[in-house]
């Protein structure tokens, strides 16, 4: 009975094992992105956005001197019958260009994004359909299945992939996105000095310019950036604002360094706009804005099973307080 029980417990322990090692990693781990980060100096680097450990936008260009940059990128999963619409945001304490003085383009805070559209496929972690990419005023569509044809947006190319993860490219100085090196002209890629970050779940600064290997935390943007929507207003964390279904949310972080209140908060892009599109859809309509910019899917559902910010912002628009 003995040696029952133990082949028993045995074959237990086998199964479980194996069923713990063969869970998938969420779609937002399994996709997140390599990125090519160009940098000429520490405002360069990804961070999170209270890096200096206050949510006060305006104190960000100062502070960024005075603190650690440990890299974090901000994510959200937003899921409809067929897809997972996973966003990116990386933000940097300044947008800036190689003269001091600034005289055209500089702001306090930059936050840039993209937006990955992968098909639920039964495997766990889909198959990746297309990539799209902010840089500056563009919105940029690649195509990791050749059924994207494009519709407001043309398909710029396919989605690099590095060991089966999107790679992205991003300037240094303004911090544009793109899905190639090839089209990150501002950044001079054959002088340009690369930070390479990769999602291995520490946050880490980067040891130096150049750098092969380091690594960033995915924290989740709805617990962070989206809890404090309601901070709004000069000397707070974000400022100005527009109307999305009847709510009233902050379209930019403060700031007050060169260019005042500059940089889009993730949700107040307004970018891409064409075939009837407002802002804010990118980001809380995924799929009605990749339904106008990548032309018709096949089995593509436009009905959300976890859409949080639809209930956030019928509450704003019945004037509830943010929670």
């Amino acid at each position: 009975m003995a040696k029952i029980r133990i082949i028993i417990a045995a074959a237990v322990l086998a199964f479980c094992c194996r069923g713990a090692y063969a869970q998938p990693e969420a779609p937002h781990q399994a996709w997140a992105p390599v990125i090519q980060q160009c940098a000429a100096s520490r405002a360069d680097f990804i961070t999170a956005a209270d890096f200096d450990g206050d949510w006060i936008g305006g104190n960000n260009w100062e502070n960024m001197d005075k603190f650690p940059l440990p890299a974090v990128v901000y994510y959200d999963v937003k899921e409809t019958h067929t897809h997972w619409f996973l966003f990116y945001t990386l933000f940097h304490p300044r947008d800036y260009t190689p003269d001091p003085e600034c005289p055209v383009s500089c702001h306090e805070n930059d936050a840039e994004s993209l937006q990955l559209v992968v098909r639920k496929d039964g495997s766990g972690r889909g198959a990746l359909e297309l990539m799209e990419t902010l840089a500056h005023s563009s919105i940029m569509l690649y195509a990791n299945n050749p059924a994207v044809r494009g519709g407001t947006l043309k398909v710029t190319g396919p989605v690099t992939l590095t060991n089966g993860r999107p790679t992205v490219f991003v300037e240094q100085y303004g911090h544009g996105i793109y899905g190639t090196a090839r089209e990150n002209v501002m950044a001079n890629p054959a002088a340009c000095r690369v930070v390479r970050y990769l999602p291995l779940g520490r946050s880490e600064e980067p040891a130096g310019i150049p750098s092969a290997k380091t690594s960033y935390a995915l924290v989740p943007l709805y617990d962070t950036l989206w809890r404090q929507r309601g901070c709004m207003g000069d000397g707070r964390c974000f400022d100005g604002a527009f109307t999305y279904r009847g709510a009233v949310l902050p379209s930019s972080f403060d700031g007050d360094d060169f260019g005042t209140d500059s940089a889009n908060t993730p949700w107040g892009y307004g970018q891409a706009l064409e075939g009837g599109l407002v802002s804010g859809d990118w980001f809380f309509d995924p799929a009605r804005a990749i339904a106008v910019h990548a032309g018709p899917l096949d089995n593509f559902s436009q009905t959300y099973v976890v859409n949080p910010y639809m209930a956030d912002l019928e509450a704003a628009a019945a004037g509830a307080a943010p929670q």
